[in-house]
């Protein structure tokens, strides 16, 4: 178990999740981030992850998502958040 100070904040994992998976994969020019001329990739959520309690985000799910600009729908809930 970490401790907290171990921990990344709210924001950090964030970013570890979209901007430092798109460089994990070679593809920070296509994704990661919401800006011209990348993929609209995006999920609107049924919380507001930044100030929903830290033992909800794991069940909250989304709502809509849009893949590469087309959208989704998701009605599960998210995994290791």
């Amino acid at each position: 178990m970490r401790a907290p100070q171990e921990l990344p904040t709210r924001i950090e994992a964030l970013r570890l999740y979209t901007q430092g998976s798109a460089w994990f994969s070679f593809e920070e020019e296509e994704r990661g981030a919401l800006a011209i001329g990348q993929l609209a990739d995006l999920a609107v959520l049924s919380r507001d992850y930044l100030s929903v309690p830290i033992e909800k985000i794991g069940v909250t799910i989304s709502l809509l998502t849009m893949v590469g600009g087309a959208y989704r729908l998701r009605r599960r809930p998210l995994r290791g958040a």
